[in-house]
């Protein structure tokens, strides 16, 4: 299974991700408890976002992202939509973060709907995180101590899992010291061999090659079956004789079991799905996590957001 062509705007809008289940969500608007948004007055761009660069908008985008900020409240708590927050509540710093996180949407062809919708999404997942029980899945890759910790959910046989978990692991890697990540396993029943290689892995953790596994495993675009995954461990020098006992006995079939139910209890809807302290992540760009992880940090040093 190959990925089906996408324009660049979808794939940086949405999450790159083989398909489990079907249905859509619905997410508040960031608006104050029991009142909606006042529309403001008609104001232009520039106007209606003070102190913030258009340069690399087009009219249209310009239009888009100020419709959005004088409609949406922001996101600190204070009684103002974003474009009032921005030209009078000059301490405020989560104004210019939304129309950073907005403004990116706009400059990929987000349409004023596609921004409400992901922006709602975005902040209403730090009150609606789910319990990851990571436990039997370690270790880790970075500082099993971390106070931010990523869960990243996958198949080995799907083709968006092959682009996206290794950008996951690299920016993992690159902050070893702030983070942890921990993967669990999610195989798709429609993908030949998936379950083989999520057996084949939960096996390999138990030996502590989980990772060297996991590298080389996403790399491989052959179908997984029991003698090459014999052949892939005895590669990394593993048991070759423990995993082909273990693959028929089915020794860690109830583990990848538990993680699929797991993930879908947790809303996953397609692999790879990535969580952060139990906070789903659309966005898996190096901007996006670099994005993402600033909020988080925020919001676990001062038990919600830093309040002026």
């Amino acid at each position: 299974m190959r990925p089906h062509p996408a324009s660049t705007a979808l794939l940086a809008l949405l999450a790159l991700s083989c398909s489990v289940t079907s249905g859509t969500t619905k997410t508040p608007r960031l608006e104050k408890p029991g009142q909606a948004a006042t529309p403001e007055a008609p104001k232009t761009p520039e106007e209606t976002l003070p102190g913030v660069d258009l340069s690399g908008l087009t009219d249209p985008q310009k239009e888009v992202l100020a419709a959005w900020a004088r409609e949406t409240f922001c996101a600190c708590g204070c009684p103002h939509t974003v474009s009032s927050c921005l030209a009078g509540h000059k301490t405020c710093h989560h104004a210019a973060r939304m129309v950073k996180l907005a403004t990116g949407l706009v400059k990929k062809g987000a349409t004023l709907p596609d921004v409400n919708k992901y922006v709602e999404a975005y902040y209403a997942g730090f009150d609606r995180r789910k319990r990851l029980d990571v436990r039997e899945y370690g270790p880790p890759l970075g500082n099993p101590q971390a106070k931010l910790t990523f869960v990243v959910i996958s198949d080995f046989t799907c083709p968006f899992c092959k682009i996206t978990v290794p950008t996951i692991e690299d920016f993992a890697k690159a902050r070893s010291d702030r983070v942890s990540l921990y993967a669990k396993p999610y195989p798709i029943a429609a993908h030949p061999g998936a379950d083989v290689a999520a057996e084949t892995a939960e096996w390999a953790r138990d030996k502590g090659i989980y990772w060297d596994l996991q590298g080389l495993l996403y790399a491989s675009d052959e179908e997984p079956t029991a003698d090459r995954m014999a052949a892939v461990v005895g590669r990394l020098g593993g048991d070759v004789g423990d995993l082909r006992a273990a693959l028929q006995s089915g020794r860690y079939r109830q583990r990848v079991t538990s993680s699929q139910v797991e993930a879908r209890d947790a809303g996953l809807t397609g692999t790879p799905t990535l969580f952060l302290n139990g906070r789903k992540i659309e966005d898996v760009s190096e901007d996006g996590l670099s994005f993402a992880l600033e909020d988080e940090e925020e919001w676990v040093q001062h038990g919600g957001w830093e309040r002026d």
